[in-house]
């Protein structure tokens, strides 16, 4: 009788320790998409998009290694692409104190990050402790070098800002590219036809119908270079630089910035829009395009050439007003503490701009929650969409999260924009608390995390503001702002409080 009734006891308790354990299996899925949708995020320069996978990775996951591997990657891409060294040092203490397997990867991350910020004498020590703790370390001849160079005071001096040239990335996997222009030179030594056809073979860059090859090529031109790739087109300014890349042409375009931005004003706003409005996006454009140029040195480019950076359209997509916008703020960046900043902007705030500690966990003094009325006169400020339950779980489980049975969808997290930042699932399988971004608004595409939720019935009703990530600069409510007269560095000083209009060039 006894045995009968612990077979039982078992064969109840079997179907909750599998559901148990599904539920854990589904988590640990959506935080490994979020760590390898992270690098592509970084990619594109998407880095706050980046964090706040990584932070829903270490979030969901039930698994120690993974949350481990979340911490190393997020502090890699704060003190790398974000200028939060601070908090990078943070989370290399916490993974010291609270993951000892980590230990000796994160203390010598943490003494290179405290030499680099030329804080000397905190990096001796650390630098000390990994080689005492780890004499025969995977760093210890790195620690060794750093360690010498630490204690005589040594480091790279800051660099001087010049006006750069940028690298913007055109193609990055490709065959064969053809390219057009008047009185065509490559590398240097002037080619007699206007149309050079380069494709890859024996691991060379071999140009059609001549006996020339090379691992890379630059070609430059008197007019504006036309490139063609799978029939699509664009005219750009500058030069060509092709490269073999995991035996491919990647292909770039090196230009100086300015000349960048006479292409990105016109492709990331309206040219009938106020001047003032068009002269605030060209500083934007051109702070959000410097930093990224200062903190990708050791990639292939600075830049790709849609709206992962910045909407790159090419010389058909200039006019006269927008250059006319680039024209008269030449040189013009915003700076905090005397850096570049990360000049995010969206498509419309929906009348209230997000703050990046609420939605990425990042503080920015520059990237704060405040209301922005102009939005809501703009295109894109409302929208509403439906979907049945089915619609929902199955969306859901697109991204990893298998959900069974639906009830509900409640907001348990808001911002001080309002904002959605974590929702709770509640259904028959599946539930569980996770961060809306990165989930119920990814999996249904949603246009923002600025919504009302409402449930009639077999369907789910979003009714939502705005459009975008919701930080930084609204398009559509700057449009509105030089509507109203108010000049760009009014406009610009709106929406990026505590920073500085400086000429750097």
């Amino acid at each position: 009788m006894v045995k009968r009734a612990i077979f039982i006891f078992i064969l109840i308790l079997l179907p909750t320790i599998t559901l148990a354990q599904e539920d854990t299996l589904s988590a640990e899925r959506l935080a490994q998409w979020n760590i390898n949708y992270a690098s592509y995020l970084i990619d594109v320069g998407k880095y706050l998009e980046a964090l706040d996978a990584y932070n829903t990775a270490y979030e969901v996951t039930a698994y120690r290694q993974t949350k481990l591997k979340a911490l190393l990657y997020k502090a890699n891409l704060l003190a790398t692409f974000l200028d939060a060294e601070e908090e990078a040092l943070n989370i290399y203490e916490k993974i010291i104190k609270e993951y000892p397997e980590g230990e000796e990867i994160a203390l010598y991350r943490k003494g290179l990050l405290l030499f680099e910020t030329r804080r000397f004498k905190d990096a001796v020590m650390t630098l000390e402790l990994y080689l005492k703790k780890y004499p025969q370390g995977r760093f210890r001849f790195q620690t060794e070098v750093l360690l010498e160079k630490a204690k005589k005071a040594i480091a790279p001096p800051i660099p001087k800002i010049k006006r750069p040239e940028v690298r913007v990335l055109i193609h990055r996997k490709t065959k064969e590219v053809k390219i057009r222009g008047k009185n065509l030179s490559i590398n240097n030594h002037p080619f007699l036809k206007n149309e050079i056809i380069c494709y890859l073979k024996n691991g060379k860059i071999h140009i059609k119908n001549t006996n020339f090859f090379s691992k890379s090529i630059n070609i430059n031109a008197e007019t504006p270079l036309e490139v063609i790739v799978k029939g699509k087109r664009k005219k750009l300014r500058g030069r060509i630089f092709i490269k073999i890349k995991e035996n491919n042409l990647m292909v770039l375009n090196i230009v100086d910035i300015e000349s960048y931005l006479l292409s990105v004003v016109p492709s990331e706003s309206w040219p009938s829009w106020p001047l003032e409005t068009l002269k605030a996006q060209a500083v934007a454009a051109r702070t959000y395009a410097l930093y990224q140029v200062l903190h990708r040195k050791n990639w292939d480019y600075d830049l790709v050439d849609y709206e992962g950076d910045q909407a790159y359209g090419g010389v058909d997509r200039e006019t006269d007003r927008t250059t006319q916008a680039v024209r008269e703020t030449e040189g013009l960046v915003l700076v905090e503490k005397g850096r570049p900043i990360l000049a995010m902007y969206t498509a419309n705030s929906g009348g209230y701009t997000a703050s990046a500690k609420s939605i990425f966990k990042l503080y920015k003094s520059y990237l704060i929650a405040h209301p922005d009325p102009p939005s809501l006169k703009g295109k894109m400020a409302y929208w509403e969409k439906e979907f049945k339950v089915d619609q929902v779980e199955n969306a859901l489980r697109r991204i990893g999260l298998k959900i069974k049975g639906l009830k509900d969808i409640v907001p348990v997290e808001k911002g001080p924009s309002g904002r959605i930042i974590k929702i709770k699932i509640i259904a028959d399988k599946g539930n569980g608390i996770f961060r809306t971004r990165t989930t119920l608004r990814r999996a249904l595409k949603l246009p923002e995390i600025l919504f009302s939720i409402k449930k009639f019935g077999n369907t789910f009703v979003f009714e939502g503001h705005g459009w975008g990530h919701g930080v930084g600069y609204s398009q559509w409510g700057a449009a509105e702002l030089g509507k109203k007269g108010k000049s760009f560095k009014e406009i610009l000083l709106f929406y990026y409080p505590n920073t500085l209009l400086k000429k750097l060039w």
